[in-house]
């Protein structure tokens, strides 16, 4: 009888084992999550120079492939204009009327010229911001004008004023809802005049690169390709001088100071 309790029991006990191990692989896992994981910082010195990104759009033919110089060599951010526009209306005659020159049309190095071809074209001008800080705070781009002065006599150019005749915006983002805003057609920067801002990214927009651009490519080109145009112009920017202000034969040079502040301002 005792043989017979232990044969008993044994079998009994093995019977649980096997339950519980049939009850662990019912546990089956067909689905489970993991997390992945960026740290983003902003940029600084160590991470290296930050590179123009020109504004027009690389798939336009009408768009030449250039390379352009920051404005600042060196800069590395992570708030910082990149380029802003210089500003020539060339050589003109004396006169007693009033004027409006429309401006000198920038060059940029080609990226690729071919052999025996230009190394340079008439470019848009622009004005670009980086922001790469990470905290979508918003900016503020705005330009102010001194006089044009010479050295002669008559030193001060005065009632000259530069406008912008017409701006649009290139927004290097995906999403566009974060594009700043450029100023309105026919902004006019007076000398020693308020700043006006011309390009301002409202709190939570203007991350990445903005710029804010002047000119028509197309025309641009098409000046280019012109043997009987000698002075490309960007009918874009513009310079009135009143007849009646006193003009000597020099040349009067005035300065263009652009700020980027990081709290928008009211004027854009």
């Amino acid at each position: 009888m005792k043989l017979i309790r232990l044969a008993t029991i044994a079998a009994l006990s093995t019977t649980v084992l096997a339950g519980g191990a049939t009850s662990v692989f019912a546990q089956e896992a067909r689905e489970v999550t993991t997390e992945g994981q960026v740290q983003f910082t902003a940029p600084t010195d160590e991470d290296g120079e930050l590179e123009v990104i020109p504004p027009l759009d690389p798939e336009d033919e009408e768009s030449p492939d250039v390379d352009i110089n920051p404005e600042v060599p060196g800069t590395t951010g992570p708030l910082s204009i990149m380029k802003a526009a210089t500003m020539n209306f060339g050589s003109q005659v004396i006169s007693n009327q009033d004027q409006v020159y429309n401006m000198v049309a920038e060059m940029q190095r080609l990226a690729n010229p071919e052999e025996g071809g230009p190394t340079e074209v008439p470019y848009v001008s622009f004005a670009q911001v980086q922001d790469l800080r990470g905290t979508n705070e918003g900016w503020d781009l705005q330009v102010r004008l001194s006089d044009f002065e010479s050295g002669t006599q008559n030193n001060i150019l005065t009632g000259a004023e530069i406008s912008f005749v017409d701006a649009s915006l290139r927004y290097e983002g995906m999403n566009q809802e974060n594009a700043p805003e450029v100023h309105e057609a026919g902004l006019t920067l007076m000398p020693n005049g308020a700043a006006r801002s011309v390009m301002t990214a409202a709190q939570s927009k203007g991350a990445g690169a903005s710029s804010v651009v002047w000119g028509n490519q197309a025309d641009l080109n098409a000046q280019f390709a012109d043997d009987a145009i000698e002075v490309v112009e960007n009918n874009a920017i513009q310079l009135s001088v009143p007849g009646t202000t006193a003009k000597d034969a020099a040349t009067y040079t005035s300065t263009l100071t652009w700020e980027l502040t990081s709290t928008p301002g009211d004027d854009a």
